[in-house]
């Protein structure tokens, strides 16, 4: 698929903008409209209310308070204030949103009415893309109408970018700014600026917008991960005493574990570079044509340090449970400590064109727009881990010397140990091994990896609507809109994370001796497990302050890899390797997606005086047909033999068939019918009712014919995620009801009601699968799959209530007339009877229950702003419930297991003052509290991650001309 491809229709429209340019023009009767420059708080508020109220269905919406100037930073930020809007974060700023408890994937995110190609595997859109200097607002539309894409079981969002001739004359606005991080302790800058003129007597528009952003982020995390199970009287994983927390012994039962405990400290630079410039031509008043193009460049790249507990596998002694059966203390013995570095992170670029030309001829109004969009991503994830091991050890002696003990020329002996203490939020350890002494660092296993992601999406949309002079029927909307998307994935790896394939033979051992001569012995071209000595030079010992906020004796101070590039060339001279970190194409985990589009489209829009009450309204229908495609290859399973090893329990290797070729195509159609309706009863009050039917389609990611294939895992953790070509979309039929009022001094107060019955849902399914294959290392007994699958199922219900109010306090006396708040809050509650049933019943887990993915039942935002004489502050603060993130959580993550968010609030403030008429300063301050993110499993005391990303404060001064 190709720009040039894409742009075939183009003449088609630029002869239809041209043949009606050249017929005779019968100017549209309008009356003059005074353009009203938005300055400030209260007069951005005010617009959002205004848009709000006289909007065609139920919607919400923000407005920029100036040129170039947008309340928060961040857009998803600034659409979090809305009442049922609530984001996820990256790294402490906001990146995606959910509505109504709605996950982003359930949100068409447009850009001017235009889908954005995204950076990622699915369709959510990336906020942190988005400067917010050129955005002029953006609309949170609820209730769905025949004239808008479909798409969206949550909402439909629009950020509309600035034009040059919604401002004629010159207008421009440029800023900088400081930022700091206090976490990170670094500083970084952004600037900006927008400029547009009109020309020709305003025939002629050009607005030109630039960004550019550098930042230095910081996150300290704590967590486990690779959650497992033993039975408590399992005597080949257990090889002393059991207990609950009063002490009495505990010899029945399933104990779950975390298969790994990490701490780790990201470095993050990000920088991002953005442009857009936007032209317009209006020869008359009936006719106006708009082309836009907007470039996104942006990068983050990420270098992490830590060390990572393993404790999978057997050996443990002196456990202790507690009632649900969650381990909370255990010994294990010549166990290592993982030392993981970790380079993340990506480089991608955007880039977004579009030619819009609008008529009115008569009672018509014809409008065509066109637009292009892609963009190419490479995320990149790698992960060197080396072992810290005792380094007290004389590896001068000969193995066969009397005073040698067993495994120390590997730095680990029988005497090593590690205790672990899980009782808190963040998991301590005692233990002999030195993990803050680069003496002590040793090899083991290297993974490295990146992807190649594009994106690339045309749309051609053609929209006529004729006024009727009289009746109630005041217009009728018709269309059609064509859409062409493909997105791709391609997967690269190394060829072995631990030895040269070409010069390593694995030793035949078929006697103790054997054995101890294994491993007693430092073998060459292989770092996994052997523990070859790496140059102290490489580390350094962290010593920053580490999870400052938290206490516990947990690990603080470990080592940092001082170079990356220089690490790989050391494990290169271990392995004579030196190419050992050369990337090939892994055919069988990459998969390309392509999706056709074609919407046909009808709606009456209605108007009725009914004893001076204001009837208003649409009812339409929208008719879309999808075609898919998926491509990619498929592999089987071919051999399976397992293994034991010492303290780390049943490995099983796994080969598979080469990868065969496969496409699958699909096809599917949709009625969508929508009613809206808006009853104004003249004195500020207004009811509105919405009904329609939606539908969301599946992400790209989830419809791939592409699997995963692990290759050698221990045998309680053979999970595999697999996509599905035959998904149908998600389905839902739903309504909503508001109530609202807006007073002459544009206080405004709402509440309304929604239900969504969803009809069609995709969920994803953890699946147990027999392999055929039974383990004969330590009488393990059946081996088992566990697939992950999306799959079609009947979906839940959702409902809820949501209130909103601004309120000024103009009638006090003097300055405290400044004064305003405005808050918002959202009840929503979720039943999905199916899902439940789906869930696999294990021993001593807590059900996710009932609720769907992604919802809160509580939300609330309360802002309390100031404005008078040109000074202006904001403190807002955003609160939202725990919710269900996954229903079977990640590997790196709860494994298997449902996976929780606990409730979190966020305190942000800003304000500015305007020096005079061209300049203002600011200050803005995110997090001040320094609010941390907690993730657990299915109960509160399984604790799968902590994070800290720290306050971010800016300065900045900005000019208008």
């Amino acid at each position: 698929m190709t720009i040039v491809k894409h742009f075939r229709l183009l003449p088609l429209g630029i002869a239809i903008s041209t043949a009606l340019l050249g017929a005779n023009s019968y100017a549209q009767q309008t009356d003059e409209t005074e353009v009203i420059q938005v300055r400030g708080i209260r007069s951005s508020l005010s617009e959002a209310m205004d848009l709000k109220k006289s909007a065609p269905s139920i919607q919400d919406s923000i407005v920029a308070e100036d040129i170039g100037k947008f309340p928060d930073q961040n857009v998803a930020e600034s659409l979090q204030r809305i009442s049922g809007v609530m984001i996820s974060r990256q790294n402490g700023e906001g990146s995606k949103i959910s509505v109504r408890g709605m996950g982003p994937q359930f949100n068409a995110v447009k850009i001017n009415n235009r889908t954005i190609a995204t950076t990622d595997r699915g369709r959510e859109f990336d906020f942190q893309s988005l400067p917010s200097e050129l955005i002029s607002g953006a609309d949170v539309i609820k209730a769905s109408r025949a004239n808008i894409a479909e798409g969206s079981l949550g909402a439909y969002v629009n950020i509309a970018t600035a034009r040059p001739l919604d401002s004629t004359g010159f207008n421009a606005a440029t800023s900088a700014n400081i930022s700091y991080n206090d976490l990170a302790d670094e500083y970084g800058n952004r600037v900006s600026a927008i400029v547009s003129n009109t020309f020709a007597d305003d025939e002629f528009g050009i607005l030109f917008g630039f960004s550019r952003q550098k930042t230095t982020n910081r996150v300290d995390a704590a967590g486990t991960t690779h959650w497992g199970s033993f039975q408590a009287d399992n005597e080949a994983w257990i090889t002393g005493p059991t207990a609950d927390v009063n002490g009495q012994d505990v010899t029945q039962g399933t104990i779950w574990y975390p298969g790994r405990g990490t701490f780790t400290l990201d470095i993050e630079e990000r920088e991002r570079t953005s442009a857009n410039v936007t032209f317009q031509w209006q020869p008359d008043e009936d006719t106006t044509h708009t082309f836009d193009a907007l470039y996104t460049d942006l990068s983050r790249q990420a270098g992490s340090n830590g060390i990572q507990i393993p404790l999978q596998g057997s050996g443990w002694t002196d456990v202790v449970v507690s009632e649900n059966y969650t381990l909370l203390e255990g010994k294990r013995t010549q166990k290592p400590i993982d030392v993981l570095m970790q380079e993340r992170g990506q480089d991608s670029d955007t880039l977004a064109l579009g030619l819009n030309s609008q008529f009115y001829r008569g009672n018509w109004k014809l409008a065509s727009d066109f637009s292009y969009s892609k963009s190419s991503a490479t995320p990149k994830g790698n992960t060197l881990v080396a072992h810290a091991v005792n380094p007290n050890y004389d590896d001068s002696l000969d193995i066969f010397d009397p005073n040698y003990v067993n495994g120390q020329i590997k730095g680990l002996t029988a005497q090593d140990y590690l205790n672990v203490d899980n009782y808190g939020d963040i998991m301590s350890i005692d233990t002999s091994v030195e993990y803050n002494n680069p003496a002590a660092i040793r090899t083991h296993w290297n993974d490295i990896q990146h992807k190649e992601l594009e994106d690339e999406i045309f749309e051609a949309k053609f929209d006529a609507s004729y006024t009727l002079d009289s009746g109630p029927i005041r217009s009728v909307d018709m269309g059609v809109a064509y859409s062409d998307r493909e997105k791709s994935q391609q997967v690269f790896k190394i060829n072995h994370g631990c030895y040269n394939t070409d010069l390593w033979v694995e030793p035949e051992i078929n006697t103790p001796e054997e054995q101890y001569l294994f491993d007693n012995t430092l073998l060459p071209y292989n770092t996994c497990g052997q523990h070859i000595d790496l140059d102290d030079g490489l580390f350094r010992t962290n010593n920053v302050s580490f999870l400052a906020d938290e206490s516990g004796n947990f690990p603080r101070n470990f080592v940092l890899l001082n170079d990356f590039n220089a690490y790989k060339k050391a494990i290169a001279d271990i392995r004579q390797e030196p190419n050992w970190t050369q990337e090939y194409l892994a055919p069988a985990e990459s998969v390309a997606n392509t999706e056709e589009t074609y919407a046909l489209y009808s709606q009456l829009n209605l108007e009725a005086d009914v004893q001076d009450i204001m009837i208003s309204g649409n009812v339409g229908l929208r008719y879309v047909k999808t075609k898919t495609s998926s491509e990619g290859h498929r592999r089987f399973r071919d051999s399976i033999r397992d293994i034991y090893e010492q303290n780390e329990g049943v490995i099983v290797e796994i080969t598979y068939t080469d990868p065969e070729a496969l496409t699958v195509e699909k096809d599917y159609s949709h009625l969508l019918p929508s009613a809206n309706v808006n009853v104004d009863f003249g004195n500020g009050i207004f009811v509105k009712g919405a009904a329609a039917k939606v539908i969301t389609r599946p992400a790209l990611e989830d419809t791939g014919v592409n699997s995963t294939y692990p290759l050698r895992i221990r045998a309680d953790q053979y999970n595999t995620k697999s996509g599905n070509p035959y998904l149908d979309p998600y389905e839902a039929t739903q309504y909503d009801l508001s109530l609202e009022y807006y007073a002459d001094n544009g206080d405004a107060y709402s509440a309304g009601l929604f239900y969504k019955d969803i009809g069609t849902f995709i969920s994803q399914k953890t699946v147990q699968k027999d392999t055929g294959y039974v383990a004969v290392n330590q009488n393990w007994g059946t081996f088992y799959e566990y697939s992950e699958e999306q799959t079609n199922r009947s979906g839940g219900k959702v409902s809820g209530i949501e209130v909103a109010a601004l309120h000024y306090f103009d009638y006090l006396p003097g300055w405290l007339s400044g004064f305003g708040i405005q808050a918002n809050y959202t009840y929503t509650d979720s039943k999905d009877d199916e899902a439940a049933k789906d869930e696999i019943a294990r021993e001593n887990v807590l059900s996710a229950g009932n609720g769907l993915e992604g919802f809160s039942e509580n939300a609330y935002n309360i802002i309390g702003f100031y404005e008078k004489e040109g000074f202006q502050a904001r403190l807002a603060y955003n609160w939202r419930d725990n919710y269900l993130k996954y229903r079977s959580g990640p590997v790196i993550g709860s494994n298997g297991l449902p996976q929780h968010v606990q409730d979190y609030g966020q305190f942000d403030f800003s304000t500015s003052y305007d020096i005079n008429e061209t300049f203002t300063i600011s200050a803005e301050a995110i997090n001040l509290t320094n609010e941390k993110i907690v993730e657990y499993a299915d109960v509160r005391e399984r604790v799968t991650q902590i994070q800290y990303s720290g306050r971010r404060f800016q300065l900045g001064v900005k000019a208008t001309f």
